[in-house]
């Protein structure tokens, strides 16, 4: 897999892609995306299981650590794993196996959206729609042009409202879909745990 496009793919990584989105909410849909707001407001840390699943057919595993405002921490598993690792300004890929890591601007990637203080999922910039059905409330994001741009849709519960699923579409029309298990709230992460590898000696 061409490791740029896998980068996008996990970063974005977060989305049935819905082609017509709706310029305007209904009552409903703007209480979910007010509820998914306030959730992001809300936390402060959290650990998740993750299985990642792609419409290429390929597949992974691990787990995730976020730490609000701004640090996310996601290792694969396996021997030759990645690891991503997000600061305020940068996402920082790294490769163990080749002792190397890839650094790309945060506010390319939609990680930059839920990883903000404040997550707003209402601008001018871009596009909202959603939708609750059967205990689920879905929330799709459309950005036409500039930073972060493209198809993002977050999946809560509704009872707990949380979230549960990101799926994102890349520009070569690959879908990805994170779904989260196991997730605990609440913990301490030391700022080790975000700290990026140096190969450098």
């Amino acid at each position: 897999m061409d490791f740029k496009v896998m980068v996008k793919r996990l970063s974005a990584g977060l989305v049935p892609v819905i082609i017509l989105m709706q310029m305007s909410l209904t009552a409903q849909a703007a209480d979910a995306v007010s509820a998914a707001e306030a959730w992001f407001a809300k936390q402060t840390t959290m650990q998740a299981d993750f299985t990642q699943i792609s419409s290429d057919g390929s597949a992974a595993e691990g787990t995730l650590y976020l730490r609000r405002p701004h640090r996310m921490k996601i290792e694969y598993d396996g021997d030759d794993a990645l690891v991503l690792i997000t600061t305020p300004v940068w996402l920082h890929v790294d490769q163990p196996a080749q002792k190397r890591v890839t650094s790309y601007p945060i506010s390319e990637t939609a990680l930059s959206l839920i990883l903000k203080e404040k997550v707003i999922l209402r601008g001018d910039d871009f596009q909202t729609s959603a939708q609750v059905a059967d205990g689920i409330a879905t929330i799709y994001l459309h950005k036409e042009s500039g930073e972060a741009a493209g198809d993002l849709a977050l999946e809560f519960s509704l009872k707990p409202f949380q979230l549960r699923k990101w799926t994102v579409r890349d520009s070569v029309g690959v879908t990805t879909s994170v779904t989260l298990q196991n997730m605990k709230f609440g913990l301490k992460f030391e700022n080790e745990l975000f700290r990026q590898s140096d190969y450098s000696n």
